[in-house]
């Protein structure tokens, strides 16, 4: 039938492998925000991920990864075959960023290159050997004002954040006060890029808040009415009014332009027979500490390995970044 239309109406091929640079009128670049362990590498290897089964399974849904400096290919593979991605190494000169090239065909095709920079969380692992001070106290504080200036400068300029938070670190679940809030810490990092936009009359960007390990919480939460899913609530916000109560007070302003969106993110872990938790064996054979992802082998016709993970909220996430696309 398309052979009988003039050449304007007939619908053309989609190119994605053109120059990155230049190929598409708008570029969204994300920074991806968050303490030590709260999950942002897995989040990235989620979206990829989630990417590719799309691709696979959706006609009109087309993406290309470019793992510019990032293993984010490999960290998705992984998660079929039950591994957690590695930790981000803090000390890199610059963060590492993969980009997301996703173009959607409907009434109008929509095109979005969105390189996300996934930022070491680090804050008192590494200690760098030039910092001044007579105590250990006083060497992290000047580490972390370092880091922190490193995470400013290398997004502050992005359209959207991508913040993760772990669900165990919420107030309502933590054991003890300690030195290190991750509350405080993001609310810190936001307030530092949210100020220099405003002074230098930079848009609103639009906020991703992605709450991670939901799985290890879910039946606490349930027990203090503090559940995510319970839509009659608005459980997330909820949540997040809570258990994060700086940052979300930070927020608020975007939240209530509609900037502000909200995701869970978690990754089952595999049980033994005694319904513990699985981890991988270490050189010596000894259980380490890294937990094995629980892989759904069977559960779909076409895509027959998958992690057992919350993927309509990933399918949602990826949805909501192609939209920016124009």
């Amino acid at each position: 039938m398309s052979k009988y239309l003039p050449s304007w109406m007939k619908p053309k091929p989609v190119d994605m492998m053109g120059d990155y640079t230049t190929a598409y009128k708008v570029k969204t670049r994300f920074g991806m925000l968050g303490p030590v362990a709260s999950g942002k590498s897995t989040i990235c290897a989620g979206i990829a991920y989630t990417c590719e089964s799309l691709s696979s399974l959706v006609p009109n849904f087309y993406c290309r990864v470019l793992p510019t400096s990032t293993h984010i290919l490999t960290d998705a593979s992984n998660l079929t075959l039950g591994h957690f991605p590695a930790k981000t190494d803090p000390c890199l000169p610059r963060a590492p960023e993969a980009g997301f090239l996703i173009c959607t065909r409907g009434w109008h095709e929509k095109k979005v290159q969105v390189p996300i920079c996934d930022v070491a969380g680090e804050i008192t692992d590494y200690i760098a050997t030039k910092s001044s001070g007579y105590t250990a106290g006083q060497m992290i504080k000047q580490r972390m004002q370092s880091i922190n200036a490193q995470v400013v400068e290398t997004v502050k300029d992005c359209q959207g954040f991508i913040t993760a938070f772990d669900a165990s670190d919420a107030s309502m679940f933590r054991e003890s006060a300690s030195t290190f809030d991750s509350d405080v810490y993001i609310y810190t990092v936001m307030n530092e890029i949210l100020e220099y936009r405003r002074r230098n009359r930079r848009p609103d960007p639009h906020v991703l808040v992605v709450l991670t390990k939901w799985d290890q919480v879910m039946k606490r939460a349930k027990d203090i009415q503090m559940d995510v899913f319970d839509e009659s609530q608005d459980g997330m916000a909820k949540f997040m009014a809570n258990g994060f109560m700086a940052t979300n007070m930070l927020l608020k302003p975007l939240r209530d332009k509609g900037l502000v969106h909200y995701f869970r993110s978690w990754f089952n872990i595999k049980k033994n027979e005694d319904g513990l938790d699985c981890y991988w064996p270490s050189e010596d054979g000894t259980p380490s500490k890294k937990p094995v992802i629980d892989v759904l082998e069977h559960e779909q016709d076409y895509i027959r390995f998958r992690p057992n993970f919350s993927q309509p909220d990933y399918v949602d996430m990826v949805n909501l970044i192609g939209s920016f696309g124009q």
